[in-house]
């Protein structure tokens, strides 16, 4: 069992997410790896493990994030805040089950 399946198993109960590869979800990944994926009220997001270490035993994932548009009410009226992209290193597999967790219950939000 990969990193990444290993994961996959410490979450799969608590949120609903995809176990698959990069080339099967069709996202302009140009590697084919393992990738979990979810989606939640903010947004979806993709962990892998990152193509620089070439086995990560426990190290060195991608947590790549596209956080959905809203509405933001501000004095001059109402403003629409496009989607937008980031992504962070967890460098452990606690990390990772951490932040799938922190986002799939919108405990980590992303501020502008």
């Amino acid at each position: 069992m990969n990193d990444i399946e290993l994961i996959y198993e410490k979450v799969k109960d608590s949120h609903n997410l995809c176990l698959t590869n990069t080339s099967a979800l069709n996202e302009g990944f140009v590697w084919d790896v393992p990738i979990i994926y979810g989606e939640s009220q903010q947004g979806r997001f993709w962990l892998y493990a990152d193509e620089d270490v070439p086995n990560p035993h426990g190290i060195g994932f991608v947590f790549s994030v596209e956080y959905k548009g809203y509405e933001e009410q501000t004095e001059e009226g109402l403003e629409r805040v496009a989607k937008c992209h980031t992504h962070w290193h967890p460098q452990t597999i606690e990390q990772a089950v951490e932040d799938i967790n922190n986002f799939m219950t919108g405990r980590r939000i992303f501020k502008k």
